[in-house]
């Protein structure tokens, strides 16, 4: 393939944090000419999608959640590689940029304080940034963020659409984290609904034909739940003691500052069979708070579920490393993540989970092939510290953990550059014959790049490097969507 250029184009960065991982976009571009180093593989084709946090200029306490989303997008084609980066506006975002003074809040900016009363009886407080992940759905491409409405992009130019109830189907919010079902051709969605009650929303996305809603079930408040596992017959939901006081919304008006972490009370993991989902199975386990799910899968016939996941042993863990990275502090003279790779067995007959350490080495942003999510499988993907820890905290090294053997390989891009979640492309149904990309963010370059490795190389240097013009914040999700 030939090489390709753009002229570099330099304008003053914008910046609201000492840290790389909140400072600002500098621009946004349609889809245009990246440059190339190295070989891009022919057989490459589709677009790798990726969302997070990009403008932090809204309100006095910027965090990493609280930040305006962007989508970048970089496209494989006929004609070579282009990429694109976007802002998604919102009305709430609209409505605060336009405001003195902001009434919508966020993880840690706070809410006004009309807005923390009507949040009491389910009224919209939270600023929709759509920064957290992407959902591809028949040829739709919707922005994600936790409590707030999907909003939808046109997939071709990362052009705002609209946010979208989808129809009336969603009655409170959407979360972020969709899981795929190869079995039963469908994606599982999920939300909370806040007002009188708390409902847990339960979503089924058909690859073909209407969306509908499962299922909802009762909880007893609000819980910070971010993520859950979907296997071929069954949704699990792991939700630890970590609760959003009504009391302490009101006086902090922010909603990390609201939330208590209970060490006393145990963690519920609710098991949902996708043929009967008002027959939910409740078990009681030890308290310990995760973000992401790795994988999980059935087995015994189907009398045992397996849930591997990122833990932490408590919220406080996760919530200080967080605060460091938005306060401009260095993440390793702060706190231990001490995050792990873990295995639960869920017996359902006896109502009781069993916990095993599969992987001491901090981690996080968890992926596995497209072919086995749901499944027994083999192979994790996640992002990790390498030799020397990245300079503004985030993850410099991008392992492979057996899951069976125990045996692990790192790709290290060095201490001058931050990984972002590894996103996989497979190359034939063999689970670890994939393409494994990931942006970067290059502090020598003050650039960033999608790096493209073959999995099955022991060799850190990627097949290619696709540049950017400019440094790209720190993104969470997004997806992968083949031409």
């Amino acid at each position: 393939m030939p090489a390709q250029t753009v002229p570099e184009v330099r304008s003053p960065a914008i910046t609201t944090s000492r840290v790389t991982a909140l400072r600002g976009l500098d621009h946004e571009h349609g889809f245009k000419p990246l440059e190339i180093e190295g070989r891009v593989p022919r057989d490459l084709r589709g677009t790798l999608y990726r969302n997070g946090p990009a403008r932090f200029n809204i309100g006095t306490r910027p965090h990493w959640f609280d930040g305006i989303g962007a989508v970048s997008a970089v496209r494989f084609d006929e004609h070579g590689v282009q990429g694109a980066v976007r802002i998604t506006h919102t009305p709430s975002v609209d409505a605060d940029q336009r405001a003195t003074r902001p009434s919508y809040g966020g993880f840690r900016q706070p809410f006004s304080r009309a807005r923390s009363i009507g949040a009491l009886f389910g009224a919209a407080v939270i600023r929709n940034t759509a920064n957290i992940n992407l959902l591809p759905w028949q040829g739709r491409l919707f922005a994600l963020y936790e409590s707030t409405l999907p909003v939808e992009l046109d997939a071709a130019t990362l052009d705002n659409r609209s946010e979208t109830d989808l129809d009336g189907l969603i009655l409170g919010a959407w979360n972020a984290h969709p899981h795929h079902v190869a079995s039963r051709r469908a994606v599982y969605q999920f939300g909370l609904r806040i007002g009188k009650r708390v409902w847990l929303d339960l979503f089924e996305l058909p690859f073909s034909g209407a969306a509908r809603r499962l299922h909802s079930i009762p909880l007893p408040g609000v819980n910070e739940v971010h993520d859950f596992f979907a296997t071929d017959n069954h949704l699990v939901f792991v939700l630890a003691p970590l609760w959003c006081s009504s009391l302490k919304l009101l006086a902090k008006r922010s909603f990390v500052e609201a939330l208590e972490w209970r060490a006393d009370e145990a963690t519920t993991v609710l098991v949902i069979p996708l043929n009967a989902p008002e027959k939910v199975v409740r078990i009681e386990t030890e308290p310990f708070f995760f973000w992401h799910s790795v994988n999980a899968f059935e087995r015994a016939g189907g009398r045992e579920l397996v849930l591997d996941l990122v833990r932490y042993p408590d919220f406080d863990a996760t919530k200080r490393v967080l605060d460091a990275i938005s306060d401009g502090e260095t993440v390793a003279s702060k706190t231990s993540r001490s995050s792990s790779l873990r295995r639960g067995v869920v017996d359902l007959a006896a109502r009781r989970v069993a916990w095993q350490e599969l992987a001491a080495r901090e981690c996080e942003f968890p992926a596995v092939h497209r072919d086995v999510q749901g499944r027994d499988y083999r192979y994790a993907w996640l992002a990790t510290l390498g030799q020397s820890a990245p300079r503004d905290g985030g993850f410099n090294a991008i392992t492979r953990f057996d899951v069976e053997t125990g045996a692990s390989h790192d790709i290290d891009v060095g201490p001058q550059c931050a990984l972002s979640e590894p996103a996989l492309v497979p190359r034939s149904a063999r689970e670890d014959d994939v393409y494994l990309l990931s942006l970067v963010r290059d502090a020598a370059a003050d650039r960033s790049w999608l790096g493209i490795w073959e999995s099955a190389t022991t060799d850190s240097e990627p097949l290619a490097k696709v540049w950017f013009d400019q440094l790209l914040p720190a993104p969470l999700h997004g997806c992968w969507m083949p031409a």
